[in-house]
C-alpha cells in the first residue's frame, strides 16, 4: 500500500509455537501474529508487531514498536539504527527497550541491539544477530539465523543466571502468491536458571508458520 509519502505494508501470521530469540513465549502452543511496517523515501521508518503470549501460565498481548533510519553505504551495503519497545499487557515486569544498529545486504543482515533493563532479568545486555537467506528457487529461500545474547550486569546483582547464551534457526520459506509458508528448526543453548520454565523437549524444536502479507 502506498501513501503520499511513503509505503505501508502488513503481515498477518499463525505460527505452531512463537520462539523469539530461541525463548518460546507461547509455552510451546500456536499463536497469531499481526505486524505493519512504514518506510517513506527520506529513508526513515517505523512499525509495529502484537502476539499473543502465554507468560507465568496466563495469556496475554506482546506489543513491539519500533522506528529507525537507514542509508546506503556503497556495493548493496546499508546501515540502519533504530530504537524498539516491547510491552505485554499485565506483566510489566517483562517490558523493555533496545537501541540497535546493522548493516543488510543481497546476501546477509546483522545487527546488535543494547537494552538497560532487558526482559524480566533487570540486566543490562547485548544481542548480535546474523541471518543470511539463500535462494533456491524464484520462491523458495534457505533461512539460517545465529544470534547471541551476552549480559553485561554483573551475575552478583541479580538473582538469576546471566550466562551468555545462542541461538539458532535453519529452516525454508515457500513463496505462494501473497502467502508464506516456513519449516524450520529453531534451538536455544542448553538450559540454565534463566530459562528454567523450559525442559529439554523445550530446547529445540520444529516450528511451522504461515504469513499472509497485505
Amino acid at each position: 500500500m502506498h501513501s503520499a509519502s511513503g509505503q505501508i505494508s502488513g503481515n498477518a501470521t499463525v505460527v505452531s509455537d512463537y520462539r523469539y530469540r530461541g525463548m518460546s513465549l507461547s509455552q510451546g502452543n500456536p499463536e497469531g501474529q499481526l505486524s505493519v511496517a512504514y518506510d517513506n523515501s527520506a529513508n526513515w521508518y517505523a512499525g509495529g508487531l502484537v502476539s499473543g503470549v502465554r507468560l507465568d501460565d496466563f495469556n496475554t498481548e506482546q506489543f513491539i514498536a519500533y522506528g529507525g533510519y537507514t542509508t546506503s553505504l556503497f556495493s548493496g551495503l546499508s546501515l540502519d539504527g533504530g530504537i524498539s519497545n516491547t510491552t505485554f499487557r499485565q506483566a510489566s515486569d517483562y517490558n523493555y527497550n533496545e537501541a540497535y544498529i546493522g548493516l543488510t545486504s543481497n546476501s546477509f543482515n546483522t545487527r546488535l541491539y543494547y537494552s538497560p533493563s532487558y526482559f524480566y532479568q533487570n540486566a543490562r545486555t547485548v544481542y548480535g544477530e546474523l541471518n543470511v537467506p539463500y535462494a533456491i528457487t524464484d520462491n523458495v529461500q534457505l533461512l539460517s539465523h545465529l544470534g547471541l545474547l551476552h549480559h553485561l550486569t554483573d551475575n552478583a546483582s541479580t538473582e538469576v543466571d546471566l550466562s551468555t547464551r545462542y541461538d539458532y534457526r535453519i529452516g525454508l520459506d515457500a513463496r505462494v502468491s501473497d502467502w508464506n509458508f516456513q519449516i524450520a528448526l529453531v534451538g536455544l543453548q542448553k538450559k540454565s536458571n534463566a530459562y528454567e520454565q523450559y525442559d529439554d523437549r523445550h530446547l529445540h524444536t520444529w516450528l511451522l508458520s504461515a504469513t499472509y502479507s497485505f
